[in-house]
């Protein structure tokens, strides 16, 4: 895949609804602003037929997705799984040859593997064509006995094909859900990770692993943070590995309840989710089908009011101070905002700033829901 790839976010929406349109990308792009660049992340399962759905443009306005080797898939089915995957990235990479496909079609494609041996056995198939079409591989359950073995296999993998490869840890495992063990476990993983910082593209969270511990599920009507005990652990994730001067970016776990209906509690559930998501310091989210995917791309991207705000922010670093905000209705100190403005304006890069009276409103009723049918 080459630089010139026209990839973005948001690609059903018309231009006249963004003062700044969202920025293209690919995996070779700069790590700093691909690491925001993820947003919805569609997780299929690896038995499904990828590469039609690709081709096809069945999930178009998606940008990122992630094929499943852990828990959707039965273990004996895993070799049957490779063997699509494989099939899968070799029909893409033969219909970029002949013109058959355009890059900007094809998603940011990650591998969740299914433990430390299925991801050497998986990884040792792959050929350098196919890793090419590869951004980055998810570790699932990771902790401090399955964690050094997942970072040091990436980085021999990255060493030995000479590209660009990124791993993406999820923190789901007992040890970090229950209280009494949590933060040791954490703050090893963070010094673990911390050396491997440059393979890491975004830490991600299992809020339905965590959930099943306490064999509790949110219902359609009340976000992850309505359940105490979930909410207690995401927000020590976040205070550890969410601190600006850290620059790791923390991907919201998956709302479970999807619907074609813009009106349905399903998607206002999910609406309320995204927004909370974003105020409690997460980027992005996993989803688990094509329809959530705009939802939460839209509501990542900014509005108006906060770029020009953030703007103005970083405009007077050098002379600090506090002023009125964009619409005069706020104070902005630019020493205590100045690393917020930043992440607004990385987040502008990634998905766009919406022109001024521009709604998410606006982008879901635009945009084109996935049909199955």
């Amino acid at each position: 895949m080459g630089e010139g790839v026209s990839m973005r976010h948001l690609k059903s929406i018309s231009s006249e609804k963004f003062y700044k349109e969202p920025m293209s990308f690919n995996k070779y792009s700069n790590k700093d602003l691909l690491k925001y660049d993820i947003g919805s992340n569609l997780y299929m399962n690896a038995l499904m037929d990828i590469y039609n759905k690709i081709k096809l443009r069945k999930i178009k306005d998606i940008t990122t997705i992630t094929i499943c080797f852990e828990d959707s898939i039965k273990e004996s089915d895993i070799d049957k799984g490779e063997i699509n995957v494989l099939k899968a990235l070799d029909n893409i990479h033969e219909d970029l040859v002949r013109g058959e496909i355009n890059e900007d079609n094809i998603p940011l494609i990650f591998i969740r593997v299914r433990s430390n041996y299925q991801f050497i056995k998986f990884s040792s198939k792959l050929s350098k064509d196919q890793l090419k079409l590869i951004t980055g591989f998810i570790f699932p359950k990771f902790n401090k006995i399955n964690g050094p073995q997942y970072l040091e296999h990436l980085n021999r993998i990255r060493n030995e094909y000479d590209d660009k490869i990124y791993g993406m840890p999820i923190l789901e495992s007992e040890e970090i859900i229950y209280k009494e063990k949590r933060m040791k476990e954490i703050l090893y993983l963070r010094n673990l990770i911390d050396e491997y910082k440059d393979l890491i593209l975004n830490i991600r969270v299992g809020g339905t692993d965590f959930s099943s511990k306490f064999g509790l599920r949110r219902s359609v009507n009340n976000s992850i943070y309505d359940i105490g005990v979930i909410n207690d652990c995401l927000c020590d994730i976040v205070n550890i590995f969410g601190r600006y001067k850290e620059e790791y970016i923390i991907s919201a776990p998956v709302w479970e309840y999807f619907s074609y209906d813009i009106n349905s509690k399903e998607v206002k559930g999910l609406i309320k989710e995204i927004k909370l998501d974003k105020e409690n310091g997460f980027s992005g989210k996993t989803i688990i089908h094509p329809t959530q995917g705009i939802y939460v791309n839209s509501i990542y991207s900014v509005n108006y009011e906060d770029y020009m705000d953030a703007i103005n922010i970083l405009n007077h670093k050098e002379v600090g101070g506090v002023f009125k905000g964009y619409s005069n209705n706020k104070m902005n100190e630019v020493s205590p905002h100045y690393n917020w403005a930043r992440r607004i304006c990385n987040r502008a890069n990634a998905f766009g700033v919406l022109n001024n009276k521009v709604s998410y409103n606006n982008l879901f009723h635009e945009a084109r829901i996935y049909d199955e049918n």
